[in-house]
């Protein structure tokens, strides 16, 4: 069994990562409205990642990147035959381990309401960063912060 997080750069990953999200965040959720060609995708302080399992695309994020040492986790979504078996968790922790690269040491996330349990057992804290985030499809959210320890 064999992990790989990548950030999204070819025209196979790009639909592997649409693809995902749009099952998991929207259509699995009564929505069908997603917008694979959102700006926020292609902003030069954004970094789209895919995590593959043996090759096959299972998780999504975004990692923004606010350019002070904190970055913010957008849409994380894991294959709806994939969840609830550790896949989240290796996404996190690989995640986590991209930020540090990326010289950041704090992490926001506006997580999901089914997705609050499984932050704080990863260690996050609720904590409000920014209430403009709080809109569209992150009306209903819960924000939360992590703080990076410092090994790799």
């Amino acid at each position: 069994m064999h992990y790989e997080l990548i950030k999204v750069t070819t025209e196979n990953d790009w639909r592997a990562y649409h693809a995902l999200r749009r099952r998991v965040l929207w259509e699995a959720r009564g929505r069908s409205d997603y917008d694979e060609n959102h700006a926020d995708e292609y902003l030069a302080c954004s970094h789209p990642l895919l995590l593959k399992f043996d090759e096959r695309p299972i998780g999504t994020t975004r990692i923004d990147n606010c350019g002070d040492g904190t970055g913010v986790v957008r849409l994380v979504a894991i294959a709806i035959d994939m969840q609830r078996q550790g896949h989240g968790r290796v996404l996190s922790a690989s995640v986590e381990a991209y930020a540090r690269c990326l010289s950041i040491h704090t992490l926001f996330v506006n997580a999901a309401a089914d997705a609050v349990g499984f932050y704080e057992k990863m260690g996050w804290e609720h904590y409000a960063w920014h209430a403009g985030e709080l809109t569209e499809i992150a009306t209903v959210c819960r924000q939360m912060r992590k703080t990076l320890s410092h090994r790799s």
